[in-house]
């Protein structure tokens, strides 16, 4: 059992209501575990790094500064799979955009085939789809021990964790409910007003 962050502000998530998290608490288990695609994905490519599973993977990944609001989306042509990302984000903004691309690529690459999959809005807690690719992205960016020995620190807050984590708050929020899901035992603060990866 985990040492819950230490913030007495901290409570679950509103936007996480109780049907919600059964909903995708249930679709986490149903994709034969997310978790555990991640964890299969970082062994065979030995990082974290989502540029560099893509390349790996060969996915061509470019950056466009043709889009205003859309952040990035992933498509497949000709047998070919493309991950296109906004030019105009900050790196770390990029690296969880393709981390967030990259679950599309391994969830729902069929999906893929039909139409490119765009997020404009990357924290989507209504869309499975969407919710998936963040559980991923989650998973894939921020291990376990990462949460667990900063989440343990009595001097850094919920959001001094994300900036030392170069991740945004809601990101975080996915991986304690990654964490929550699998018997772990983690708060979430109560409100997120991070604009970090909103519609701009």
């Amino acid at each position: 059992m985990n040492v819950p962050l230490h913030n007495q502000d901290f409570v679950l998530l509103p936007a996480l209501s109780l049907q919600k998290a059964e909903r995708a608490a249930s679709a986490y288990f149903l994709q034969t575990s997310l978790y555990d695609k991640v964890g299969k994905l970082i062994k065979k490519y030995h990082t974290r790094n989502p540029f560099d599973i893509l390349e790996q993977m060969n996915v061509v990944v470019k950056e466009s500064s043709n889009y205003h609001n859309l952040k990035g989306y992933c498509l497949v042509s000709c047998k070919t799979t493309y991950v296109v990302i906004n030019s105009q984000l900050s790196e770390p903004e990029k690296r969880i955009v393709a981390a967030h691309e990259l679950g599309h690529v391994v969830l729902h690459r069929s999906l893929m085939k039909l139409a490119p999959m765009m997020d404009s809005t990357i924290y989507d807690m209504i869309s499975k789809t969407e919710y998936e690719a963040n559980l991923f992205a989650a998973d894939l960016l921020l291990s376990d021990t990462d949460i667990e020995e900063m989440s343990q620190n009595e001097d850094m807050d919920y959001f001094q964790m994300c900036q030392s984590l170069y991740v945004s708050p809601e990101l975080v929020s996915f991986k304690l409910f990654s964490l929550t899901i699998r018997g772990h035992v983690y708060n979430m603060p109560l409100n997120l007003n991070s604009k970090f990866l909103g519609t701009k």
